[in-house]
């Protein structure tokens, strides 16, 4: 049996097929909440951390219970998988913060940053490409085929590389190709060598990958990400007009999404127009129904 070092993980759910042609990942650190533990002296800040004290990002917690509940009128339940490069020592704030905000979720992953210390590794806490490839990787080999793929990353580490990676995985990306594209990334040798592992007993289908969402933590001239399936996104507001473009959630969580952002994340009025028409310019079209959610317009 193979081990995967330094990731910690859960599933608590088995999905069979026809359960959900559809399947969330998203990261926590900066995408979810704004947290700061990618780093050796981030770590030792975990001690003092409290779930009522993390502050999630603005527009973060509606779009997730959106994204959970589907389209419909009857809740779907979709699921929700979280993959973190926070350390385990944080699952309980982080688990208890989601329950206060009534965030349900599947299963989620977290990094051994101190492992990766321990084992005289201190780059490996930063290092994501080949930690994420691999958690990624691992709930896909527990998911029924074929199922699309959304995941929200953000500019902060190696998102917008990995998870488009992770789908040329799945599509039959192996051997001394994906060892180069690894490399490239500097992913450790250890790293590597258990990702081909996994890639032995991970099914070669079509790419997964429908969307990837990156959230501008850094402010990332979004030119740079942008590719046909890759929307770099300034706020989840943008986000969500664009599932909700694609029938993903219902157009009325546009709406609850502007006015939790207005509300918890004190977003002045001008600031949310500016990315409804920055959304519009870079994604395209969106109904008009949307665009007066998303504007506080009335419907």
């Amino acid at each position: 049996m193979v081990s995967h070092p330094f990731i910690v993980r859960s599933n608590h759910r088995t999905l069979e097929k026809g359960d959900s042609d559809v399947v969330y990942v998203w990261d926590i650190d900066k995408t979810y909440l704004d947290t700061h533990f990618s780093s050796v002296r981030g770590l030792f800040a975990i001690p003092f951390e409290f779930a009522v004290d993390k502050r999630a990002v603005p527009g973060a917690v509606p779009l997730l219970r959106a994204i959970r509940r589907g389209p419909g009128d009857t809740p779907r339940v979709t699921p929700l998988y979280f993959v973190s490069g926070s350390p385990p020592q944080l699952r309980a704030v982080v688990e208890r913060k989601m329950t206060l905000d009534g965030v349900h979720f599947d299963g989620i992953t977290f990094k051994d940053q101190w492992g990766f210390v321990k084992a005289g590794r201190p780059k490996g806490v930063k290092e994501q490409v080949g930690y994420k490839l691999r958690a990624l990787l691992l709930y896909r080999q527990e998911m029924p085929i074929p199922t699309q793929w959304y995941c929200f990353g953000d500019d902060a580490e190696s998102d917008a590389d990995v998870f488009p990676l992770f789908g040329e995985v799945c599509a039959g990306l192996r051997g001394a190709a994906l060892e180069a594209r690894l490399k490239k990334h500097h992913v450790h040798k250890d790293d590597i060598k258990n990702i081909h592992a996994i890639c032995e007993t991970t099914p070669v289908t079509g790419d997964p990958v429908t969307g990837v969402f990156i959230h501008l933590y850094n402010r990332t001239d979004p030119a740079r990400l942008a590719t046909d399936r890759v929307f770099p996104t300034r706020s989840f507001l943008q986000a969500a007009l664009v599932l909700a473009q694609r029938g993903e959630i219902r157009p009325e969580a546009v709406g609850t999404v502007a006015r939790r952002m207005r509300r918890d994340g004190l977003v002045p009025d001008h600031l949310l127009r500016r990315d409804v028409e920055d959304a519009v310019l870079r994604f395209g079209p969106l109904d008009d129904e949307l665009l007066a959610y998303a504007l506080d317009e009335g419907v």
